[in-house]
């Protein structure tokens, strides 16, 4: 996750992009912040990326929001200032609220400060079930007009690829595989959370085929 303003990816648009009405310029540039960011507040208090602007107003470059508060989060003399600033107030307040959440979960809440249990994913596989064949999904590829789909596999065991055309015959069923953290500090960005284990055990159980205990020892 980029959070160098030098690396951030921008892209222009033009007058047709916001209403006349709207705090921002009729050109300018559009980039994203991600939700992870910054990378040291905890994975449960990450957010949607959010799209930004920068455009130049009142003699210098200015960087708004666009979905949300549509607040000025950095100005400077360049662009490159200004959206470092921005990135930095954004952490300032992320890791804010990071904090916040932690000290309600313990203080009002009565809970750890990070979820303990999170079920993460770490691999899947798609099967594609016919009677004649169990192939490994790669493409589906639509059929021609008023034909249905086909199912580009290949072997279970990695052989050659093969198609398979869908109907009332074939289905599809998809497995995944993961690993079990029980606070072992790892902070996973994509994984299901859960207080207790309980839930996080039968969670595991449910949606996956196979799932491994984290030991933090083996890093």
């Amino acid at each position: 996750m980029s959070h160098n303003p030098q690396d951030v990816q921008f892209s222009t648009y033009g007058p047709e992009r916001f209403a006349e009405h709207l705090p921002f310029a009729r050109r300018g540039y559009l980039f994203t912040v991600p939700g992870g960011f910054p990378e040291d507040t905890p994975a449960h208090t990450n957010v949607t990326d959010w799209e930004m602007a920068t455009y130049r107003a009142r003699g210098e470059w200015e960087v708004r929001d666009i979905n949300g508060e549509r607040r000025v989060w950095g100005t400077g003399p360049s662009r490159r200032t200004a959206v470092g600033l921005a990135f930095q107030e954004i952490a300032r307040k992320r890791r804010q609220r990071a904090k916040d959440i932690a000290e309600k979960r313990v203080t009002v809440l009565g809970l750890e400060p990070v979820p303990p249990y999170a079920v993460e994913v770490t691999g899947a596989v798609t099967l594609v079930l016919a009677p004649q064949a169990i192939g490994v999904l790669r493409l589906i590829q639509p059929g021609d007009y008023g034909q249905n789909a086909e199912y580009r596999v290949v072997d279970v065991d990695g052989g050659d690829p093969y198609d398979i055309r869908a109907d009332n015959s074939v289905t599809l069923r998809t497995t995944q595989v993961g690993v079990f953290h029980d606070r072992c500090g790892h902070d996973p960005e994509d994984a299901a959370r859960f207080e207790n284990e309980t839930d996080a055990v039968a969670y595991a159980l449910q949606s996956m085929a196979m799932c491994w205990p984290c030991n933090v020892l083996d890093d």
